[in-house]
């Protein structure tokens, strides 16, 4: 399992990447800074925790995946907590695998640094309090993989986790604000390869 300090360098590695990106990982930067080893994957740090998710593109990186979240009722990338995984991309695969039915072999990881472990992506969300979990309002600090799909599209996602899916063209999600900052993103990373660590 991948402990604070391997995150804390983690993140400093990403926004050598990204540094345009610093104000928008301030929450998960401060929450770093202030948590100790044990409350930074429990569920039941109300402070807030990091979870991971996948982000599916097709071969030929015109479509994402997404899935109707049962809890928020919002499209969303495959994703949720880490458990006893042997690394956080680890944990967005095998989130992958339990919410879309795909299997992890026909998931091929995009690396944005030779060191894989860095994520495409991080966002801290804010989680409405769940009165059936017995859970508080919190954030959750997601890092989020990208991964290209090499199956033939028979899916059969997790209907415990999710009411629907669908594969939506990137260019249909340019102006969503929850994912137009990820499709710039994606598209970047297609027309130049892996970032030039700055």
């Amino acid at each position: 399992m991948t402990g604070k300090k391997d995150i804390t360098e983690c993140v400093k590695t990403y926004l050598s990447l990204f540094p345009m990106e610093t104000e928008t990982t301030k929450i998960f930067s401060d929450f770093l800074l202030n948590a100790s080893e044990d409350e930074l994957f429990t569920r039941k740090n109300f402070n807030g925790h990091i979870t991971t998710s996948a982000f599916i593109i097709t071969k030929d990186h015109s479509e994402l995946l997404l899935l109707k979240h049962k809890f928020l009722d919002k499209w969303l990338q495959p994703g949720g907590h880490v458990e006893a995984d042997d690394s956080l991309l680890a944990s967005a695969l095998r989130e992958a695998d339990e919410e879309t039915g795909i299997p992890k072999a026909q998931l091929h990881n995009l690396p944005i640094h030779p060191f894989t472990e860095i994520p495409f992506d991080i966002d801290s969300h804010y989680i409405p309090a769940n009165d059936k979990k017995k859970e508080e309002g919190h954030y959750h600090h997601d890092l989020r993989y990208l991964f290209v799909y090499r199956g033939d599209r028979e899916i059969n996602y997790n209907t415990d986790e999710s009411t629907g899916m669908k594969w939506i063209k990137l260019s249909d999600l340019g102006n969503d604000p929850m994912f137009a900052h990820v499709v710039n993103k994606i598209y970047s990373f297609i027309k130049n390869g892996v970032p030039v660590v700055l």
